[in-house]
This record gives structure tokens, C-alpha cells and sequence, in this order.
């Protein structure tokens, strides 16, 4: 008995010990799995001045302009793990990577031998590579835009067929993008940008009778950009491996260049802002957008971009700021840490700078934890491919910047293999119901309407959309009645949009009786929006003049709420009271202008939170302006009371125009103070024309106020030299230890740089902002843009020549478009001199492949004076750069 209870308690002991130490076990695993895989990594680390997480390891693989091979913007592999890459300009490579297999000692590149290239698009799939072509109208290919299907025909392991499988009219920087795979492997998707035509003979499951949709007249960009490009903006498309069918998923989009799928197979891009637009209540940052059938995100051109808020488009899922979108890939076969592993990165041109995306399931919808992951200067990414070695490959490049072809890998202990990602649980069943409803968005279902109905109200935003989406494509005969019958404010507002996008004018006006049934103070915030915008679709689409009783009967619900709600609610309460022409509402919210200043709340449509570390490269510029920043709700106040024509006097009129004074003195994008003026320029028609000139002179104080930009400048001593980009790049390696800053701000005026571009908010407008430009231009890269200003020209800054039919030509950007003539900006210099030419005089128009700047503005600087000026501009005007130190 005795000897037993030892052996039980030496039992019983060991028993402990064991389960002590395997606590401390599971302990220690949960301790360094959480290091490991519990979120981003924090520690970062330098090599070659790009910034990555420590553990990893960069190499810089290939440089193709080294060989010249042009600048590589998109890049796929196929069975074999072999790379293809385009240049942007030129034709398309394999690269084939040093393996134990090959016994390569580095990587191996080669020309394609085919009539083919410009692929901003690549994918590899069944022995197939498939090509997304952007080609410009004249180019040394002789290729169009358009989707290729190159194949190996005699099995040689060598390309010898291109067949074009339709061709798209659009190209440039809004063109055709890229391309990738379906989940199901059964078909293909593909994104174009806002400057390509959809076609006519595709099917769709948006309506196609999409529109502008904006209550008051749109003010387009006083710089002329996308003036001429109609609803519905970029979209995405489905077509099968032969291209013979083809379906519409997606509109609204300003300029995704890259789409990619989740493991939930759910569609995402990332789309592109309008970076005139900073400090306007228009703007939008870049943003990552999930793509659901059906989808509209409400790009429109100028002014008219819709609201986030509003039902009849698709907010983002995570908001980053400023930037340029290009590459989108998801993690799926990195042998990185598993946060890593699962989630999206994201490439910004601009910046330099790659993030990474962490979804989390919300509702049919996703959440996104948006991280700096690697950074650069310069490292102007384009696109990257999951190596069949678990390693990120990833390009740099564009416009003809110096390209490179890196590996990212990760050095440090993994616990875990790669995973195979598998749906999320979370979100299945709405996104199963979502789906369900998205299937009848394509096929006629009488016996549906019940269902697509019911789900109008559903209290996930995607699923009440997608439900409208296929409702609208059902016959609307059989629906129109339903809001008459239900009580749901949700459904009752979202049959009235359905209505205003498919009825007819009848069935509107009965639409717009039941919604001022409604008890506004009953209505919910999301409620009152949905009301707000199904009066304004109403009105929009009506082809007759609103009733007059109708009108009384909306301005007497929403009077008694005006200021009284949210910023978003009285916008566009301010807005549709404004087209109403209540005279009512110009006391309240113009000492609303003159007292509300406060901006602090503006931050987030221009860093967001989770991403400050980005201030390094980014967000010092963006918390500069915002010292300056402009109110949005004013500006938006200010355009709709420039519409109301009644109820003004004379004290009423000072107030108003006395505020564009005090907000031309405010700092936002390239064409904020334009844009103001265009604003005040329609307020001005409705003064009376012998008080016009007063009024206007109330408003034009701070123009005179400005900083002569050349005053007290220095001339450069010189000797100069003619300068090329061997020369430039020789001045600058032998003098930048000596960089002086005051010489360099002294020498970008000197030398005219100031007149037309700005660093810092100082400067021109009509060439591009270069405080960034030391984040993806290289010195080579400055150089060949300064010293060959032609070689690469934006399509932003493209001069147009028009030729008259008296002979005549005029050549520069059009600023303003009206219906009978075009104001032409003619000196890039002073880009207020201006030609008004009348569209009846015009015969032919072309772009122009002169650059607007001219060549040889250096050539006035010694060698040291050229250093100091190329110091200035890598460093973005910031003398606290580290170039200076």
C-alpha cells in the first residue's frame, strides 16, 4: 500500500512537472507566435535606402535600362516559374531566375520574338500569356489597345502567335490596366481606366442608362482634365479565355490600375484620387475599394463626384491618403510571417511606398488594417508576382524611369508553412446571400422581386445595393407599385432611386408623393442620406420641370432642419434647398461660412490614422497644408448658394463674396484657388450687371496679396554649359557633399523652375508638383526629364493643337470647355494668358509630343549652382532633408 502511493505520488509528480513545463511551452509559443504572427512588424531596418521590416532581406535583381530594355510596369509567371515583364514603352521579356535547377548564377533576360508589347496587363495561364495592351495611337509597334492572346504553336518553348481578341479605344495613363485570374480559373478580369471607352456590343449587369446624376451644374477641372469624360468613369470586366463574351461588373472608378482576388474569392482594386482636388469637399483619397458585382464608386468628372455616403455608389473599404495606385497583390504562397501571408499589398508609385491590407470580415463587406510595409527613394513601384519560392518579385519603373526588378524575402525563423489561405467563416452567410442576390442582377426573375425586395433594407450596405442593382434589371412594371405599399424607410428610399433610374416621369413624381409622407424626425442618419439623395435622383432624372407644389412641399419639410444636423445631412440639405432657390436659407449659412472654420476634422481624408509612419515621405507636406487647409463644408456651402437667385441684398451679396477673399488666401491641390474662382464666377451671374465689378473686386483682395515669385532672386554666376544627362548627373556626384539649400531654393527660381511647378504649395500650376519627386525619380531620372523634357510627357500635361480652318494653329491645355468655344491656356509660364477659340472655327485637333517645357533652363547654371538646385529637389524643398546633413 505503502510502495503503491509513492509510485502514484512519483506519478502524480512527474504528471505535474510535465504539465508545468508544458504550460511554460505553450506559454513560450503563444510569446513568440505573437511576436511572429500576431500583426505587422514594427522594427524596421534600412538597405539602399529603402525601408523594409526587419527580418527581411531586399536584392536588387536586374536593371533594365541597364541594357536598355526599357522601364518594366507589369510582370506575371508561368508553370515553370519563369517571369514575363513589359516595358510600358517597348516590348515584353522573359526572365528566367537563378534556381538549383538551371544552376544560373544570375538572372537571365530575353526579348520576346514577337510584334507585341506595352502590356500594362500580363498573365500567365495554361501555356497561354495573355497581354492587357496600352498603346498610344502612333507608336513604333504599330499595335492597338487592346486584350492579346500570345501562344507557343509548334511547342518549341518559344512564342511565335499573337492574336488580338478585341480592341479598346482608350490609352495613356487612364487606359486599359491589367489583368488577372478568376478563382475558379474559369475566366478572366480586367480593369481599364476613366479614359477608355466601355463598348457598346458588351453585356452588363449595371444598368446601362448610368448618368451624371448631379442635382446642381458640375464646375469641370480649370486645368481641362477628363472635361470630356462621361459617366460612368473606369470600370472592370469579365470575359472568357477567347474573349468572346463579355460582361460589365463594375463602374465608377477614377483610375485602378490593379485588381486582385481574396481567399473569399471576392474582387478588390485600388483606385486612384484627383490630387487637383486636395482641400475640396470633392476630393477622394486613394482608396481600396472591394469590388462587388454590380458596383458604382461614383467617379464623375470635376465637381460631380458623388459622396461616399450616398446609396447609389460603393464607399472604400480603407481610405490612404494621397498617392499613385499602381500594383495590387495578394499574399497567397509567400513564405513570410503568416500576417503577412494573408492580405493585400499595396504599391504607390508616388511615394515610393508599399502597403499592406489585413481584411477582416464585416458583414458581406470587409474591414482593413492598412500598414506601411516598405518604403523607398526613389522606388517608383509598379507591379509584383508571388515567386514559386515563396519570395515577393516586384518592379519599379514607369514613364521611363529607371526600372528595376528586386526580391523580397523573409530571413528570420518561421514557424509555420505556408498556408493554403481558406474562406473566412466570418461573413459567409452574408456573403452567400449577397451572391444569391447578385446572380439576379444578370437574368430576368419575376418570381424574385419578392426576395430582391425584402433585402433592401438589409442592415448590410453591399447586400441592400446589390439587391437594388438586380431589382433595376427586372421588368419595372412589376415593382414600381411596391413603394406605395412598404413601410420600410429603407426600402421605400431605395425603390424610389430604382424608380428615378428606370421609370418614367409618372412613376417619379408618384415616388416622390410617398417619400414626403415620410416623418423626417422619425428617419435615422442613414435614412435621412438615402432621402436626401432619392429626392435628388428623382429630380435629376425627371425630363420636365419639378411641380411647383411638390417643390413647396420639399422646401417646407426640410426648412425647419436646416444647420440642425450632421456636416454631411446639412450639405446637402444646404444643396437641395439651394437648387429649390429657398431664399431662406442665405442668412444662416453664409454666418455659418463667416464663424465655422474649424478643419481639424478634415485630417483623415488626407493621412489616415493607421498610417502616420507615412509622414516621413508623405505626411510633413500634407500636415503643412492642413496648417492652411481650407473648410470643405464652406466651399460646399459656397457652390450651392452661388445657385440660389432670389432673396439677396446688397449686405448679403459683401458677406458671401467677401469669403472667397478669405479662402483664395487658404492652401489645397494644384486647382484650389481655380476652382474657387469658378465657383465665385457663377455666383457672379446672378448679380446684377451693374454691380458685378464690385462684387467681384470683394473677392479678388488676396490675388494681389501674393508672393512675387521672383522677387530678389540672384542670377546664377555661372559659366553655364549645354548640359547633358551624363553631364548633370557627373555635376551633382562631384558637388552634393557641399549641398547648400538657400542656393538651391535661389536656383529653382532663378532658373524658372518656380513658374510653373510648385514645391510646397509655391510655385506655378502648370506642370507637375515636385516637392515628391525625390521618392521615384532617380538623379539620372531628373535629369533626362529636365534636359529631354519631351521624351516622357504626361498625359495630364499634354498641350493639344488646335488647327483653325483659316489655317491658323493654336497650341496649349484647354482650362475651360462651354458649349460653343474652348479657353486655351498658352504659355505654360504664365498660364493666365489665355486664347478663346469657337468650336465652329476648329477643323482638326491632336495632342502634341512637345513637352510644354523647353529645353536648356539649366544650361545658365555652373556646375556647384546645377547641384544646389538638384539638392533642392530631391530633398522636396524640406532644408531638414538628410541630403543636407
Amino acid at each position: 500500500m505503502h510502495n503503491h502511493q509513492k509510485r502514484t505520488n512519483g506519478k502524480s509528480l512527474v504528471l505535474k512537472l510535465f504539465k508545468a513545463s508544458l504550460v511554460i511551452m505553450i506559454l513560450g509559443c503563444i510569446v513568440s507566435c505573437k511576436k511572429e504572427f500576431s500583426g505587422p512588424i514594427t522594427e524596421q531596418i534600412t538597405l539602399n535606402n529603402i525601408t523594409i521590416p526587419e527580418g527581411f532581406k531586399i536584392e536588387k535583381l536586374y536593371s533594365p535600362g541597364a541594357h536598355e530594355q526599357g522601364s518594366w510596369v507589369s510582370i506575371t509567371k508561368d508553370d515553370k516559374g519563369r517571369l514575363y515583364a513589359s516595358d510600358q514603352f517597348g516590348t515584353i521579356y522573359s526572365v528566367t531566375l537563378p534556381d538549383t535547377a538551371n544552376k544560373l548564377d544570375s538572372v537571365v533576360v530575353k526579348k520576346i520574338d514577337i510584334k507585341l508589347g506595352m502590356a500594362q496587363g500580363l498573365l500567365w495561364h495554361e501555356n497561354t500569356l495573355y497581354a492587357l495592351v496600352n498603346a498610344s495611337n502612333e507608336n513604333d509597334l504599330g499595335i492597338q489597345s487592346g486584350f492579346y492572346k500570345i501562344t507557343d504553336a509548334n511547342s518549341d518553348d518559344e512564342f511565335d502567335t499573337v492574336k488580338m481578341l478585341r480592341t479598346f479605344n482608350g490609352w495613356g495613363e487612364h487606359g486599359p490596366h491589367n489583368i488577372t485570374l478568376a478563382p475558379d480559373g474559369q475566366s478572366l478580369f480586367m480593369v481599364l481606366g476613366n479614359h477608355t471607352d466601355i463598348p457598346e456590343d458588351i453585356g452588363s449587369v449595371i444598368p446601362r442608362n448610368w448618368g451624371e446624376d448631379n442635382l446642381l451644374p458640375v464646375i469641370k477641372d480649370p486645368s481641362g482634365h477628363a472635361n470630356d469624360v462621361k459617366a460612368p468613369g473606369g470600370w472592370v470586366v469579365k470575359t472568357d479565355f477567347e474573349g468572346r463574351d463579355w460582361t460589365l461588373l463594375n463602374v465608377g472608378l477614377r483610375n485602378t490600375y490593379d485588381i486582385a482576388f481574396n481567399p473569399d474569392g471576392e474582387l478588390f482594386g485600388f483606385d486612384s484620387d484627383m490630387e487637383y482636388d486636395m482641400g475640396m469637399p470633392w476630393y477622394r483619397p486613394i482608396r481600396l475599394c472591394h469590388l462587388t458585382s454590380g458596383g458604382d464608386f461614383g467617379w464623375r468628372t470635376g465637381t460631380g463626384k458623388f459622396d461616399a455616403e450616398f446609396p447609389d455608389n460603393l464607399p472604400s473599404i480603407a481610405n490612404l491618403g494621397q498617392g499613385s495606385p499602381t500594383g495590387l497583390l495578394e499574399g497567397e504562397g509567400l513564405k513570410f510571417p503568416e500576417y503577412y501571408q494573408n492580405g493585400f499589398y499595396l504599391f504607390d508609385w508616388s511615394y515610393g511606398t508599399m502597403y499592406f491590407a489585413s481584411l477582416t470580415p464585416k458583414g458581406s463587406s470587409y474591414t482593413a488594417e492598412v500598414t506601411e510595409f516598405i518604403s523607398g527613394v526613389p522606388l517608383p513601384l509598379t507591379n509584383g508576382i508571388v515567386g514559386n519560392d515563396g519570395a515577393m518579385y516586384f518592379l519599379t519603373g514607369g514613364r521611363r524611369l529607371e526600372s528595376a526588378l528586386y526580391k523580397l524575402t523573409y530571413t528570420g525563423a518561421l514557424n509555420n508553412e505556408v498556408k493554403i489561405p481558406v474562406p473566412n467563416e466570418l461573413g459567409k452567410n452574408e456573403r452567400s446571400l449577397r451572391k444569391k442576390i447578385e446572380s439576379f442582377q444578370s437574368i430576368k426573375s419575376p418570381d424574385q422581386i419578392d426576395f430582391l425586395v425584402e433585402n433592401l433594407d438589409h442592415e448590410d450596405r453591399y447586400i441592400r445595393f446589390s439587391s437594388r442593382v438586380a431589382l433595376e434589371n427586372q421588368d419595372v412594371a412589376i415593382w414600381k407599385h411596391k413603394i406605395v405599399e412598404d413601410e420600410s424607410v429603407l426600402r421605400k428610399t431605395a425603390l424610389a432611386i430604382a424608380i428615378g433610374h428606370q421609370g418614367e416621369d409618372n412613376d417619379r413624381v408618384e415616388a416622390l408623393k410617398a417619400l414626403m409622407k415620410l416623418d423626417w424626425a422619425d428617419l435615422n442618419s442613414i435614412e435621412k442620406i438615402d432621402f436626401l439623395r432619392a429626392i435628388e435622383l428623382l429630380i435629376i432624372r425627371s425630363n420636365q420641370s419639378l411641380d411647383a407644389s411638390l417643390q413647396r412641399a420639399i422646401a417646407t419639410k426640410l426648412l425647419p432642419y436646416h444647420l440642425k444636423e450632421s456636416e454631411h445631412l446639412n450639405k446637402e440639405i444646404t444643396k437641395l434647398l439651394s437648387y429649390l432657390d429657398s431664399s431662406e436659407i442665405l442668412e444662416a449659412t453664409i454666418y455659418k461660412m463667416e464663424n465655422d472654420t474649424i478643419t481639424s476634422n478634415l485630417k483623415s481624408n488626407y493621412l489616415s490614422g493607421d498610417i502616420t509612419k507615412r509622414s516621413d515621405q508623405y505626411g510633413k507636406d500634407v500636415e503643412n497644408m492642413l496648417k492652411n487647409m481650407p473648410n470643405q463644408q464652406n466651399i460646399s456651402y459656397a457652390k450651392s448658394l452661388s445657385e440660389v437667385k432670389s432673396g439677396w441684398t446688397k449686405a448679403l451679396r459683401e458677406r458671401y463674396f467677401r469669403w472667397y477673399n478669405r479662402a483664395l488666401k487658404k492652401s489645397g491641390g494644384k486647382q484650389y484657388a481655380n476652382f474657387i474662382k469658378a465657383i465665385q464666377r457663377k455666383a457672379l451671374v446672378n448679380v446684377p450687371d451693374e454691380e458685378r465689378a464690385y462684387f467681384e473686386s470683394l473677392s479678388s483682395e488676396s490675388m494681389n496679396q501674393q508672393v512675387d515669385l521672383m522677387k530678389d532672386v540672384r542670377m546664377p554666376d555661372g559659366p553655364g554649359k549645354n548640359y547633358t544627362v551624363a553631364l548633370v548627373e557627373k555635376a551633382f556626384n562631384e558637388n552634393k557633399k557641399d549641398a547648400n539649400f538657400a542656393n538651391g531654393a535661389n536656383f529653382y527660381r532663378s532658373s524658372m523652375c518656380v513658374l510653373c511647378h510648385s514645391i510646397k504649395g509655391v510655385g506655378g500650376n502648370s506642370g507637375p508638383e515636385l516637392t515628391q519627386i525625390g521618392t521615384r525619380f532617380s538623379i539620372k531620372d531628373i535629369a533626362e526629364a529636365i534636359v529631354n523634357p519631351s521624351q516622357t510627357v504626361s498625359d495630364r500635361y499634354r498641350n493639344t493643337i488646335y488647327h483653325l480652318n483659316n489655317g491658323n494653329t493654336i497650341r496649349g491645355r484647354a482650362v475651360e470647355e462651354r458649349d460653343d468655344e474652348i479657353i486655351v491656356s498658352i504659355n505654360a509660364f504664365s498660364p493666365d494668358m489665355t486664347s478663346t477659340i469657337k468650336r465652329a472655327d476648329i477643323d482638326t485637333v491632336e495632342e502634341s509630343s512637345q513637352s510644354a517645357m523647353p529645353a536648356g533652363l539649366i544650361n545658365s547654371l555652373n556646375e556647384k549652382e546645377l547641384s544646389d538646385l538638384l539638392a533642392f529637389l530631391v530633398a522636396g524643398g524640406d532644408e531638414n532633408n538628410k541630403i543636407y546633413n
